[in-house]
């Protein structure tokens, strides 16, 4: 039976519907890499880590969390570890790799075969590669060439936009993280690389359209086809809902049921998942019947309410990763959505709102820009005909009553 789990990657009999894009992606993979974009908490680690643990006859899978990556080096040494957590793939390394190359060897001997890394191990290996990361990490990636004629290899890497996001942070400059990117690119897809047997899948939570911009370097992604995570349907939308409400032996009326997925709006697992936990610690503290009336009282107090806000939190707190101008625009546009829900607002009424905060620094260039981030980033969405909206109603209404005053 499926679980209500909120927070940790669903996996196994948890992982709910998303079966035909999994299909999907590893057609893709077959000739080329991918880039799987997707709002915090629509599922996108539930994906990759079901691409881990059900990979498709000839693929061998391997997992990097870049989200806590802040330099170049550290890339180098957290694909190297992600590679070393495969016992194949660690065998290999240690008997043909550490032979050959001469900065390894060190490495080799001061780690067991069927031991964890340490980070004394980390920091020791740091020392050694951070002065020229890009030819060890070359050599690192070559090695991988003749490693199992029978199975592809995986790399999948989470996060990589914060990544990029953390290079900044840490004063690393413009044109160093370009430097990295190329390089990047350059393992991925220079034919003397010869990597043939791998791929990458890559996921974010942020568009990585807005900083491969303003390092003008869109060109050192476009080997990957961006491949976006949508919320599901309302039909499938409402099968989770029951499924869900099912694990916790909730009974509900189909008016009930309807009416939770109105509040939700698109139907995004992890708020449903948010609400039918709340519904549940509401039963359990005054048991009864929940209609209409109550479940606007468990909506307003309970799911909007002080105890869930850090399921939201990131969606503001992210905006502080903008540029400050375009950061008060930004929040000045989604005021503006959040005030006129249910209606949507027309481009030049926003662009409006967008003169107010950026004054002379306001351009037509500069708007569009902003406008297309935020669509990429998942804050709002365009309707022919209708104008500009919030992407989901329940975040909608969460800004609403937190930050559009």
């Amino acid at each position: 039976m499926l679980r209500n789990i909120v927070g940790p990657p669903a996996r196994e009999g948890d992982f709910y519907d998303r079966e035909e894009l999994i299909e999907l992606i590893w057609e893709r993979l077959e000739t080329g890499n991918i880039l799987l974009a997707a709002p915090r908490r629509f599922g996108k680690t539930s994906v990759m880590y079901r691409l881990i643990d059900h990979p498709r006859s000839g693929w061998k899978p391997v997992h990097v969390d870049a989200e806590s990556i802040r330099e170049p080096a550290n890339f180098v040494i957290a694909i190297l570890d992600a590679l070393f957590a495969d016992q194949q793939i660690r065998n290999f390394l240690v008997a043909t790799w550490g032979k050959a190359s001469k900065w390894v060897r060190g490495f080799i001997e001061d780690v067991e075969v069927t031991t964890p890394w340490d980070v004394g191990l980390k920091i020791k290996l740091k020392e050694k590669i951070q002065a020229n990361w890009q030819e060890h990490g070359e050599e690192l990636l070559r090695a991988l060439r003749t490693f199992n004629k029978n199975n592809r290899l995986l790399i999948i890497i989470d996060e990589l936009p914060v990544m990029l996001q953390l290079f900044h942070e840490n004063n690393i400059s413009s044109s160093d993280i370009r430097v990295f990117l190329f390089w990047f690119r350059k393992m991925r897809t220079d034919p003397k690389i010869g990597l043939t047997n791998c791929r990458f899948l890559t996921g974010g939570s942020i568009g990585i359209e807005h900083y491969l911009s303003k390092l003008n370097a869109a060109a050192s992604f476009n080997d990957f086809e961006k491949m976006t995570l949508n919320e599901l349907g309302s039909e499938r939308g409402g099968d989770l809902l029951e499924k869900l409400l099912a694990s916790r032996k909730i009974s509900l009326s189909a008016k009930t049921k309807k009416e939770i997925l109105n509040h939700v709006g698109a139907a995004i697992p992890y708020f449903i998942q948010v609400f039918v936990t709340e519904i549940g610690t509401e039963l359990a503290n005054r048991p009864g019947s929940l209609g209409p009336k109550r479940l606007e009282e468990v909506y307003q107090q309970r799911v909007l309410g002080a105890s869930c806000k850090s399921y939201f939190e990131h969606y503001y707190d992210r905006l502080r990763h903008y540029e400050k101008g375009e950061e008060l625009a930004a929040k000045a546009l989604l005021k503006e959505l959040a005030l006129n829900h249910p209606k949507g607002i027309q481009r030049d009424h926003l662009y409006r709102c967008y003169r107010n905060t950026q004054g002379e620094k306001d351009t037509q260039e500069g708007f569009a820009r902003l406008v297309s981030d935020l669509e990429n980033d998942f804050y709002i969405r365009f309707i022919p005909e209708k104008g500009y909206f919030f992407a989901s109603k329940i975040l909608c209404d969460w800004w609403r009553r937190y930050y559009a005053f």
